[in-house]
């Protein structure tokens, strides 16, 4: 081997070190390397930095340099010559996919979608999970910190324009739309996502023979909510007029009548709803209809079943996961299904 030298100063600026993200020490040298390399910064035969040197230029643990050089030399990548240091050498890198996946919350159905997914990339990947919470602060915040410690990043986005710019930050091919964000960002990325709008509209008209029993049919659509497609593709059905339809934020203000229908997209309306058809004796499904958003496993047996619509969340998961795997760029529209347990 020919050793080649770039000057040290040059070397050690080529590492980057963040204290302030959770990314451990070691990985954040390892992925440095890598980087390095990729970029053709760093060459076959060139020297790295010792360890003291690493260790004194970032006020490092020596522990933290010695296992970041010992897992690039277990992949092959550097090797070690007695009395003269740590040089490259290899530089065919098949790195780990490292995912970064940006939930907005954590809801039943979300685990059954992080499930799925972790399922189906069968450990070929390593992921980390955050959270936004709808805060497009807190969103931008994350993305911008994490960049340089991942090379997948799978994230369901909020429905705001400022979110695009913010994703702009990363390359386009790392960038992968989860469950939101088909029409607003599915001409810049790749993803698995719900045709919210298509699907609520599509899921009305196929089953509205069941809403002849019933006097007006309410979306209960909160305030805080921000999937406005269900909302567009709920007033759509409205405008066939075949039907009485209304919106309503809450259940608070709001009268519940015999005879009624009822379409919820959280949990606790649906809670609220089951409570005044056992405090009236009401018959689920003929004296009140519920239909409830997001099938999970507890509301098959809430109420001897609540009826849902929902995308399938384990083929989410799926899609997603084979998608990654495969290094395949496309735009699907996950299935959506109509469950029928004779709530509505």
């Amino acid at each position: 081997m020919t050793f080649k030298g770039i000057e040290f100063y040059n070397m050690i600026n080529l590492i980057n070190i963040n204290f302030t993200v959770a990314i451990p020490i070691y990985k954040q040298i390892v992925n440095s390397i890598y980087n390095g390399i990729q970029s053709g910064a760093i060459k076959y035969g060139d020297k790295l930095p010792s360890v003291n040197q690493v260790a004194a230029e970032f006020s490092l643990a020596r522990g933290s340099v010695f296992t970041a050089y010992n897992a690039l030399r277990a992949a092959g990548i550097i090797d070690s010559v007695p009395g003269k240091g740590y040089f490259v050498s290899g530089t065919q890198i098949q790195q780990k996919q490292n995912i970064f996946l940006l939930f907005s919350t954590f809801t039943p159905y979300k685990e059954v979608l992080y499930n799925s997914l972790i399922e189906h990339l069968q450990g070929k990947c390593s992921i980390d999970i955050y959270f936004h919470y709808h805060n497009l602060k807190v969103f931008e915040n994350l993305i911008k910190e994490q960049a340089p410690y991942y090379n997948v990043f799978v994230v369901m986005p909020d429905d705001d324009e400022k979110v695009l710019d913010i994703l702009q930050q990363l390359q386009e091919k790392m960038v992968f739309l989860l469950d939101v964000g088909l029409k607003k960002f599915g001409n810049f990325y790749s993803g698995v996502c719900q045709n919210f709008e298509k699907d609520i509209y599509n899921t009305l008209v196929d089953n509205s023979a069941l809403l002849e029993k019933y006097e007006r049919l309410y979306l209960i659509f909160p305030k805080n909510n921000r999937s406005t497609g269900i909302l567009n593709g709920f007033k759509k059905f409205a405008r066939l007029k075949k039907h009485q339809c209304s919106v309503v934020s809450s259940l608070q203000q709001h009268k519940i009548q015999q005879h009624d229908a009822y379409i919820t997209i959280d949990d606790n309306d649906l809670v609220t709803l089951v409570h005044k058809v056992k405090l009236n004796n009401w018959k689920l499904g003929t004296d009140l209809g519920i239909m409830s958003y997001n099938e999970t496993p507890l509301k098959s047996i809430i109420a001897d079943g609540i009826t849902t619509l929902t995308t399938d969340f384990e083929q989410m998961g799926k899609l997603m996961a084979e998608m990654i795997l495969r290094g395949e760029r496309q735009l699907i529209e996950n299935p959506f299904k109509f469950i029928n347990r004779g709530s509505f």
